[in-house]
């Protein structure tokens, strides 16, 4: 299994941490998707997790496959749709998943990456039916105060300076050069591409923000006292509160016929 898939898998050791903590995506969003698409209720996901995203959609009317290789993490899931007779969850690596209809959408939320990258596009496509839509989707942030930004790096240098993601924003950039931009443009199963940026924020307690950072998977592959080295000192340095600058990246194509 690659690393990238690995990585993936790293997640339902911290499940419900990683369901406390990690954010949902804006409503915005999800009208935009269905916009696109157009007809058609029935929707496949890649990589569920606990369910940000599936609930979304649930909510919407959509008859979802909702495919999610981590059985911790699955588990949550299911309480969480716990009644919705609209949702399948399907215990599986989406390279081992095999669709049973053809789907109007597929999307993905915060996972695409994770996915075997020699099979990715095709299995995508041989999902969709002819018109479906592929919406995959991330949320990116950042501390959104710059001398507090500067702080939380300079404590992460005397332990692990390359954990911290911190990224120029997207605002006003070519959204179609970031992957997965590139490589749906190089492709003929899908046309009328598309990109969408939301931007929004969300302000959490000090602890909360450590306990958020304890589930990205830069932090998850250090060594334990590293990790709770640098936590510890971030606690000693942080105000009460830190305010994130969100950008929620969209990425829209349509199966061709």
């Amino acid at each position: 299994m690659s690393d990238a898939r690995t990585q993936g898998l790293m997640f339902g050791e911290i499940a419900e941490e990683f369901d406390r903590i990690r954010p949902g995506y804006p409503e915005g969003l999800v009208d935009d998707v269905l916009a696109y698409t157009g007809i058609g209720v029935q929707a496949l996901e890649v990589g569920a997790g606990t369910g940000k995203a599936t609930t979304a959609f649930a909510a919407r009317g959509l008859q979802i496959t909702a495919i999610e290789p981590d059985p911790k993490m699955a588990a949550l899931l299911s309480e969480r749709l716990a009644g919705q007779s609209a949702v399948r969850i399907v215990v599986a690596l989406w390279e081992q998943y095999e669709p049973d209809l053809a789907f109007n959408l597929l999307f993905c939320a915060q996972a695409w990456q994770w996915t075997d990258g020699s099979q990715r596009w095709r299995r995508a496509a041989a999902a969709l039916a002819p018109g479906g839509t592929i919406a995959l989707f991330w949320n990116f942030d950042r501390i959104a105060d710059d001398d507090l930004r500067a702080l939380v790096r300079e404590v992460h240098a005397g332990y692990a300076p390359h954990a911290m993601i911190d990224e120029e924003p997207a605002d006003g950039a070519d959204l179609s050069a970031y992957w997965p931009g590139p490589d749906l443009a190089a492709l003929p199963e899908f046309g009328e591409l598309a990109e969408r940026l939301y931007t929004w924020e969300r302000t959490l307690s000090a602890d909360d923000y450590v306990s958020y950072l304890s589930t990205q998977p830069t932090y998850r592959i250090l060594p334990e006292a590293t990790r709770e080295a640098l936590f510890t000192a971030l606690l000693q340095r942080l105000p009460e509160k830190v305010t994130l600058a969100v950008e929620t990246l969209l990425y829209l194509g349509r199966r061709t016929a």
